[in-house]
């Protein structure tokens, strides 16, 4: 229900095209994004990578283990996680 919440737009800044083929219809919408894509003032995100070492992890998750927090089932599905496997060994 957002259209119930937004203004209606009764006049574009641009003069939009009309009577297109294909083709062009495709041209002139890359070029409008590249217009829009210029206007950015911060750059786009970069997903973040987990660098970590998958030993090291492996070994807190072991002394997690050990001492208890984390229960059989849990810490299978963790190393499963940090292995990259899709079922817990």
């Amino acid at each position: 229900m957002l259209f119930l919440y937004r203004p209606r737009q009764t006049w574009l800044p641009i003069n939009v095209p009309r009577n297109m083929t294909v083709q062009q219809q495709r041209a002139y919408n890359l070029q409008m994004q590249d217009r829009f894509a210029a206007t950015r003032r911060v750059a786009p995100a970069v997903p973040a990578t987990d660098e970590r070492d998958p030993l090291d992890a492996l070994q807190r998750l072991g002394d997690m283990h050990a001492a208890g927090t984390l229960t059989d089932a849990e810490f299978a599905t963790a190393k499963a996680k940090v292995l990259g496997t899709s079922e817990p060994a």
